[in-house]
């Protein structure tokens, strides 16, 4: 079923999310795409490269949103365990209005372009290594919590809150606040 007729890139991206989660990234054609779009497959290759690059796209906008939201959480003058509060909302926020993408990403890492998977690790271990220091400050600002293994914890949580769109439905009885709320109170069992 077509849908509006895609006028820019980013129309495009948003077209091929679609189909991609859909069909697959790999059983997705370039004629998918155009029909999806509403244009033709000619006016597709005015606006991209190839499906390849569609998908790198797809990561650039789920890094730069999701990154931007968080550099403004971090670099804020909040205490640490306000940040933690805030930065888990943004995920869960930022994986409910980016749910098509984050599922696209996560599942088709392996098609990425080289220099996409590299932008993409990177900017994940630069996630996790913010992450961590984050629960460093939460660490140190809660007396008598326990011993605990940042770099892990960093890694066990953002797994959590990457994962969000396999499983959580916006639309349903939980809402985004609600589900902070609910991993905060995970959270909490060891970062009282």
């Amino acid at each position: 079923m077509a849908r509006d007729r895609a006028t820019d890139t980013s129309a495009l991206v948003a077209a091929a999310a679609e189909v991609f989660r859909d069909k697959g990234y790999r059983n997705a054609t370039i004629d998918d795409i155009a029909e999806a779009a509403g244009i033709s497959r000619p006016t597709v290759y005015k606006y991209t490269k190839s499906k390849r690059w569609l998908l790198d796209r797809m990561v650039d906008t789920v890094t730069e949103d999701l990154g931007r939201r968080l550099r403004s959480v971090l670099d804020s003058d909040d205490d640490a365990l306000t940040r933690l509060r805030r930065v888990i909302a943004t995920h869960v926020e930022a994986a409910t209005v980016n749910r098509t993408f984050y599922a696209i990403v996560f599942a088709e890492e392996t098609e990425l372009s080289e220099a996409g998977r590299r932008r993409f690790r990177s900017w994940a271990h630069d996630v996790t290594s913010d992450f961590q220091t984050l629960l460093d400050e939460c660490v140190e600002q809660v007396p008598g919590s326990v011993r605990l293994d940042t770099w892990i914890a960093a890694n066990l949580i953002l797994s959590m809150l990457t994962s969000l769109y396999r499983w959580y439905d916006p639309a349903g009885p939980t809402s985004p606040q609600q589900l902070s709320e609910q991993i905060l109170l995970v959270i909490g069992k060891v970062l009282p």
